[in-house]
């Protein structure tokens, strides 16, 4: 086991802070009703091994529009200047990213207000590989989620909820945004889903291998409607690899801290137990 001394801090915030957190930070939709308190106790010091979630980051990395979204310029070299450094431009919403609350509400939190506390999170995966298999438009259903209880239990106080697909490891082939005549074909969180999670959860955040929380077909973007104004985030295009375990894993999401960011591209990655 290696000892995860570099996120102690974290840990000690989560001990500290989470007491408060739900009604100091999520009073928004369903946690404003809510009196029960998550676990405080239950975040671990170590682990077996830190797992990266993260695409790299590069110009020709796949977008939901379709255009570069990614753009990086060298200005200067170490050869000419003694220094190599390159100026980035780029979408708040391109490769591995999160979405803050302000992403789909007038007055929600910006990115840089998210308490760290809510980014350092139990994770649980929610496999549809066998549907996304049979239909590239397949949703996560009140059913997925369902089952899953059902075999491995309640979930985790303030946890993330991620759908595995199958979808990372087509992130270098046009399959990824599966574009046809009749627009993008992934999946994402069917709207019932969420509203299922909303109502039986506490969940923190739910995150995607795919490039947008609701599927690729959505128009109407529900999941998203619905999910981020209450306070809640999401993580889009996840690297979601197939040794992290169902249940036991935590996540941490290292989101940039910019005032009045809707998201941001962002290491994420997974302490495994």
């Amino acid at each position: 086991m290696c000892h995860a001394n570099v996120i102690d801090a974290i840990a000690e915030s989560i001990v500290k802070d989470r007491r408060n957190f739900l009604a100091a930070s999520l009073g928004l939709g369903a946690f404003s009703v809510m009196t029960a308190q998550p676990a405080t106790a239950a975040a671990p010091r170590t682990f077996s091994s830190i797992v990266d979630l993260t695409h790299q980051l590069h110009e020709d990395i796949p977008t939901y529009f379709g255009s570069k979204q990614f753009f990086s310029e060298k200005k200067f070299s170490l050869k000419a200047d003694g220094l190599n450094l390159n100026e980035w431009r780029f979408s708040e919403h391109v490769g591995t990213h999160i979405d803050a609350p302000l992403h789909f509400s007038e007055d929600g939190q910006d990115v840089s207000e998210l308490p760290l506390a809510s980014l350092y999170v139990p994770l649980v995966i929610i496999d549809v590989r066998e549907g996304a298999s049979r239909s590239p438009d397949y949703q996560v259903s009140p059913g997925d989620i369902q089952e899953h209880i059902k075999r491995h239990g309640p979930l985790p106080k303030g946890c993330c909820v991620a759908m595995q697909s199958g979808w990372s490891k087509l992130i270098d082939s046009p399959k990824f945004r599966g574009e046809t005549s009749s627009g993008l074909h992934f999946p994402g969180f069917h709207p019932d889903a969420i509203e299922l999670l909303l109502k039986e959860s506490e969940a923190f955040g739910i995150a995607v291998d795919t490039l947008s929380l609701d599927f690729g077909q959505s128009k109407t973007f529900e999941t998203h409607k619905n999910w981020l104004p209450t306070g809640r985030w999401g993580v889009e295009c996840l690297n979601l690899v197939d040794s992290i375990p169902v249940r036991g894993a935590y996540l941490f999401v290292g989101c940039p801290k910019v005032r009045q960011g809707t998201g941001g591209p962002s290491r994420v990655v997974a302490f495994l137990p």
